[in-house]
């Protein structure tokens, strides 16, 4: 089995694609509004009945953008407008609570992509980027919503003890 994409929820479309647009270099393929058709067919990513479905509620709608990366990783961002986004409260994004609470992405140069994300503004978990052993270093940042993004740089091939 291969990872396919991750979703993320956020409150605001625009400063989200601004992160994965132009911070960390993916490309936008679509950005729609959903359901954008008004049944199953080639080209509707989601049909209202099944949107209903999916979220839980009768008229959902959201806003939509694909991405991807020259790598092949492929993110899904989502603002909803009904139900109406909102944010969670930090204190729930962060590893006391269950879920899903971080994003690992493989870079090369780590030590630029640390630079180059805090100069764009963005709150940093360490002032620093640590070693994980002898598999790594990595450090994790928090986009506009709270949610935790970790960039790890591989130093070989881990060894499992």
């Amino acid at each position: 089995m291969r990872f396919h994409h991750m979703a993320i929820m956020v409150t605001n479309l625009e400063e989200a694609i601004r992160l994965w647009r132009d911070v960390l270099g993916f490309e936008l393929g679509v950005q729609t509004v959903i359901p954008d058709g008004p049944e199953p067919g080639p080209n509707t990513f989601m049909y209202p009945a099944l949107l209903d479905d999916i979220f839980k509620v009768k008229g959902a709608k959201s806003r939509m953008a694909l991405l991807s990366s020259a790598e092949g990783a492929f993110i899904e961002l989502q603002e909803c407008q009904n139900p109406p986004a909102q944010k969670t409260p930090e204190e729930h994004l962060r590893y006391a609570h269950t879920g899903i609470h971080e994003l690992g992405l493989l870079v090369t140069g780590i030590d630029a992509w640390y630079d180059k994300i805090k100069a764009a503004g963005y709150r940093m978990q360490t002032d620093y980027v640590w070693q994980c052993a002898s598999m790594g270093r990595s450090f994790l940042f928090y986009d506009q919503d709270g949610n935790m993004i970790q960039i790890w740089e591989n130093l070989g091939e881990p060894e499992w003890s």
